[in-house]
């Protein structure tokens, strides 16, 4: 999730896939500590000039539910949470188990909703309607998924999405440091679907995006007892 001027980025948002995804050697527990000891030390370095985000891409599984404890989800900045198996559920089924997953507190950016890929595959089908509205009410943000194979949300829904008061995010869904720069088929996305830059997490300076994720780390329904990189599949 990098964002900044045209050009100079002014942060990034790590977000490796958990633990779930074996074929994308997805973090486990002790890794994902290792890892943010690493963020912390380069951020105590960059010392402001430039700031990491901690994220992390989590699985939905087939229940809706996410692929790590709470008290892991809770030591990330942000949380992309994305389907990557079981894509053929009945339209009712996999509706619901979304509508789960956005509604968990943890969840920050719901990631490519329908899963297609084009020319690939063919999306999940879902009632992307009740999934949006779903977002808006609980504050979660749709990702336009700037890879030139996904671009998903796709920009037929971004006025509705917008209607219904959703927050976006453009990803470059990158696996190497050569594929950030696909975020501009994002943004290419975006303006076609008419979405303003206020309306983007990724185009946001990095001050307000980080008192916005403080803010939902504080939201109360995250009391005791409750309850999106390198991207691949």
């Amino acid at each position: 999730m990098p964002a900044g001027s045209s050009s100079q980025y002014q942060y990034f948002g790590v977000a490796d896939h958990s633990k779930s995804a074996h074929y994308a050697r997805g973090l486990l527990p002790e890794e994902i500590e290792e890892q943010h000891e690493e963020i912390d030390k380069l951020n105590r370095r960059y010392d402001g000039a430039f700031k990491i985000f901690k994220g992390i891409e989590s699985d939905i599984l087939a229940d809706g539910s996410l692929d790590y404890p709470d008290e892991i989800l809770a030591r990330f900045d942000f949380v992309v949470a994305s389907v990557h198996s079981r894509l053929r559920l009945p339209r009712g089924e996999q509706t619901e188990r979304i509508l789960r997953a956005v509604s968990n507190p943890f969840t920050t950016i719901l990631g490519h909703m329908t899963g297609r890929q084009l020319l690939r595959r063919p999306g999940a089908d879902v009632d992307v309607e009740q999934i949006l509205a779903a977002c808006a009410r609980h504050g979660v943000a749709v990702e336009i998924n700037a890879n030139p194979w996904r671009l998903d949300l796709d920009w037929r829904s971004h006025r509705r999405a917008l209607e219904l008061g959703c927050l976006m995010s453009i990803d470059p869904d990158a696996h190497s440091t050569d594929e950030i720069d696909l975020v501009h088929w994002g943004v290419k996305m975006a303006r076609k679907g008419g979405v303003p830059p206020i309306k983007v997490l990724s185009c946001w300076d990095v001050r307000t995006l980080g008192r916005w994720l403080s803010a939902r780390k504080r939201r109360p329904e995250r009391g005791a007892g409750t309850v999106r990189r390198d991207r691949a599949a």
